[in-house]
C-alpha cells in the first residue's frame, strides 16, 4: 500500500540485538552479520556474548526489596561460625545449592561496591593485592557470576576489611537502611567466609591452573582469622598461600625480567606475566612479615616456617615501587615523578622485619634461649638493632612521622583532628573522621595510604626494637648465670662460623658499653612509643586492626612487669601513661568475649566511648608536656 501522496509506508525499524562483548566494552556499533561481527573479524578476536545484561535506570525498588528479604531470611545463609567441620559442611551445602552464587550472596551489590572501594583505600596499602585495575574490570564485568575463584577472592577481601575496619561497613549499612542485615561485624565476616568456601569448592586444590589470586585468597582468609583471634586456622591459610606461591614459582628470585629505572619489557614468554610476578612477590613478603610478627609475639607455628635465605635459594626481590595503574602484563611503566608509590611504605615495613635476619636464623637453628657464643650473639643483636633503626632514617618525607628536632604539628600532619572538630565528630558518631562517599580523590587516597602505613611502620619498628633489646637482656642474664656457676657455653658446632659471614667483619663489641646502650635504648623505646600513641589518629589506627594493639602489648608488657627497682627513671615516669593507653586499647579490642559471637549485637556506644577516652587521653598527655616531660 501507498499513502495518498504516493510514498511507501514508513516501516518501524527493528532494534538490533545486544552488542557483542568486545564492541560493548569499546563502545562501538556492532552489526548483525555474525558472530563473528565485522569488527571482531577485522581484529581477529573472539566474538562472544557472555556479558550479563544490566538494567538501565534507577534501581528497581521491588527487586531490591525481594533481595533484602532473601538476605534477611533465616533459611538463607546461617551466620553461625564455619570454623567447625559440621557448620562448614552445612554452609557449603546450602550455598552450593543456591541457584546464583555471586557477590549478592554476601550483601546487596551497591553495598559490595562501597566495600570494594574501602578495601583498596584502607587495606590495600598493607596487603597490596590483588592488582586493582584488573580486579575492578573483572568486577565491572560481573565475573562473580561465572568465575567462582574470583568470587572467592572478593569474599576474602571483604572479610578482611570488615575484620580490620568494622566501623566503615557499619556506616554504609546504616546509610542504606540495611543495618539489620547483620547483628554485628562477626556475622558479616562469617558470611564472607562461607561464600568463599562454597565458591572454592572442596576440591579446588586439585586444580592444575592455580594462580597468584588463589594464593591471595588464602592469605586474606588467614588475615581474617588472625584479626578474629583464630590463630590456628590463620597459620594454616598463611602456609597454604606460601605453598601456592612456591608451587607456581613466584618466589624464585632469579625470575626477574627488568632493571630499574625506565620502562621494563618481558623477554621470557613461558614466565609469569609482570602482574603475576609482582603480586606473587607482594604475597610472599606480606606472609613473611606476618610470620616474623607472630614469632615476636611468642607464637609457635609448625604449620608455617620460612627458612633463612641462602646463596642458592635467596628470597625474591622486594616488589617494584610502582602503583598498580602502571603495571601491565607485558611491561611496567615508570611511577609518575613526584608521586610516591604506596609500595614504598610496604617495602619499608618489610625491611623492618628483615633487619634482624641473623638473629632469627640463630634462634631457628639453636633455640631462642640458647647461649652458645656470647660474643658472636652480642654482635648479632647489635647489628639487628642498628639495621632496624636505620629503616626509619631512610624513609621518604611522605612516610616520616616527625622530623628530628621538630614538634609534631597534629593539624597539618593529619594525625588527629583539632579538639573542636573531634567533639563534633564525637557527637555524630565519629562519622566526620571519614571522608564523604565519592569525594576522595586519588591524591587523598594516597595520603590516607601513607598515614595508615606510617602507623604500621612505626609500631612494627618499635616492636622489633623492643624484641631485640629484650632478647639481649634475657640472653645476658643466662650468660651471667652460666658464668657464676662456672658452666661452659653450649657447643656452637660448625654452623656458628657462618655467622661471621653475616656479620661482615663487625668489630668485637665492648660488652659493658653495649649494656649501657641497650638500657638507653629501652628508655628511647618508651619515649617513641608514647609519641606515637599520643599522635596517631583513629582512622589511621583502625585499618591496622588488633595487630596494632598486640604490638603495643608486646612493647609495654616487659616494661610494666619489670621489678620496680630495675626500672629506669624514664620507665617509672611513663608507667602511668603506658597503663592508661594500654587499658584503653585493650577495651577497644573488638574480638573478645561476646563480640566474637555472630549473634551478639554490636555495642556501638561502648566502642564510641573507648575511642573518645583514647582521644581525651591523647590531649591530656600532650597538654602535660608529652615526652618532653620525661627526664
Amino acid at each position: 500500500m501507498v499513502d495518498p501522496n504516493g510514498h511507501p509506508p514508513h516501516q518501524k525499524a527493528n532494534r538490533l540485538r545486544k552488542a557483542c562483548d568486545s564492541c560493548s566494552i569499546r563502545k562501538v556499533k556492532c552489526d548483525e552479520s555474525g558472530p563473528p561481527c565485522r569488527a571482531c573479524a577485522a581484529l581477529d578476536i573472539p566474538c562472544t556474548f557472555e556479558r550479563p545484561s544490566r538494567r538501565r535506570g534507577p534501581p528497581n525498588r521491588h527487586a531490591e526489596a525481594i533481595k533484602k528479604r532473601r538476605l534477611e531470611s533465616p533459611n538463607n545463609l546461617s551466620p553461625t561460625s564455619p570454623s567447625s567441620p559440621t557448620n562448614a559442611a552445612h554452609a557449603l551445602a546450602a550455598l552450593s545449592s543456591h541457584p546464583t552464587l555471586s557477590a549478592d550472596s554476601i550483601a546487596p551489590i551497591d553495598t559490595i561496591e562501597l566495600l570494594i572501594n574501602d578495601y583498596f583505600t584502607y587495606i590495600h596499602p598493607l596487603c597490596p593485592f590483588p592488582h586493582e585495575p584488573t580486579f575492578r574490570e573483572s568486577f565491572r564485568m560481573r565475573e562473580d557470576y561465572h568465575n567462582r575463584m574470583f568470587l572467592a577472592l572478593l569474599a576474602s577481601m571483604i572479610s578482611v576489611l570488615v575484620a580490620a575496619f568494622p566501623r566503615k561497613p557499619r556506616l554504609h549499612l546504616k546509610a542504606q537502611g540495611r543495618q539489620n542485615l547483620f547483628p554485628n561485624h562477626m556475622s558479616l565476616i562469617d558470611r564472607c567466609q562461607q561464600v568463599c568456601y562454597a565458591a572454592r569448592g572442596s576440591d579446588w586444590l586439585q586444580r592444575e591452573d592455580l594462580n597468584v589470586y588463589d594464593a591471595a585468597t588464602s592469605y586474606l582468609l588467614g588475615v581474617s582469622y588472625a584479626y578474629t583471634l583464630r590463630w590456628r586456622q590463620s597459620r594454616r591459610y598463611f602456609a597454604e598461600a606460601m605453598t601456592i606461591v612456591r608451587g607456581i614459582g613466584l618466589d624464585n628470585a632469579k625470575e626477574q625480567y627488568y632493571e630499574q629505572p625506565g620502562t621494563y619489557s618481558r623477554e621470557g614468554e613461558l614466565a609469569p606475566d609482570f602482574i603475576s610476578q609482582e603480586m606473587g612477590k607482594r604475597i610472599f613478603w606480606t606472609t613473611f612479615v606476618s610470620w616474623r610478627s607472630m614469632s615476636q609475639g611468642g607464637a609457635t607455628h609448625d604449620e608455617l616456617v620460612i627458612l633463612p635465605e641462602t646463596p642458592s635459594k635467596p628470597y625474591p626481590r622486594l616488589p617494584v615501587e610502582v602503583d598498580d595503574n602502571y603495571i601491565f602484563p607485558t611491561h611496567i611503566a615508570p611511577q609518575p615523578e613526584g608521586l610516591l608509590s604506596t609500595l614504598a611504605g610496604f617495602n619499608a615495613n618489610v625491611r623492618v622485619y628483615r633487619s634482624y635476619s641473623a638473629l632469627a636464623t640463630t634462634e631457628l637453628a639453636y633455640g631462642i634461649n640458647e647461649v652458645f657464643d656470647w660474643e658472636r650473639q652480642s654482635k648479632v643483636l647489635e647489628q639487628g638493632l642498628r639495621n632496624c633503626k636505620q629503616v626509619l632514617l631512610d624513609l621518604p618525607p611522605e612516610l616520616t612521622v616527625w622530623p628530628d628536632g621538630e614538634q609534631l604539628n597534629q593539624a597539618t600532619h593529619g594525625f588527629y583532628p583539632p579538639p573542636p572538630e573531634y567533639m563534633r565528630a564525637k557527637e555524630a558518631g565519629l562519622q566526620q573522621l571519614l571522608p564523604p562517599e565519592g569525594e576522595i580523590s586519588d591524591l587523598e587516597r594516597h595520603k590516607t595510604g601513607y598515614e595508615i602505613q606510617k602507623a604500621n611502620i612505626y609500631i612494627s619498628q618499635l616492636a622489633t626494637r623492643s624484641y631485640i633489646t629484650e632478647r639481649y637482656f634475657s640472653l645476658r642474664e643466662i650468660y651471667e648465670n652460666m658464668k657464676s656457676q662456672n658452666q661452659d657455653q653450649s657447643s656452637p658446632a660448625i654452623g656458628t662460623a657462618g655467622l661471621d659471614t653475616v656479620l661482615h667483619h663487625e668489630p668485637s663489641p665492648n660488652l659493658d658499653q653495649m649494656e649501657t646502650d641497650m638500657q638507653a635504648e629501652k628508655d628511647k623505646i618508651v619515649k617513641d612509643l608514647l609519641h606515637v600513641l599520643g599522635s596517631i589518629s583513629q582512622i589511621h589506627m583502625e585499618p591496622n586492626a588488633d595487630s596494632f594493639t598486640h604490638k603495643v602489648r608486646q612493647i609495654v608488657s616487659p616494661l610494666l612487669n619489670m621489678p620496680q627497682d630495675r626500672k629506669s627513671s624514664v620507665a617509672q615516669q611513663a608507667e602511668q601513661y603506658l597503663h592508661h593507653f594500654l587499658d584503653i586499647l585493650v577495651r577497644l579490642d573488638r574480638n573478645t568475649g561476646a563480640s566474637r559471637s555472630p549473634d551478639a549485637p554490636e555495642d556501638e556506644e561502648a566502642e564510641l566511648k573507648h575511642w573518645a577516652d583514647l582521644r581525651d587521653y591523647q590531649i591530656k598527655f600532650t597538654e602535660s608536656g608529652g615526652i618532653l616531660a620525661l627526664r
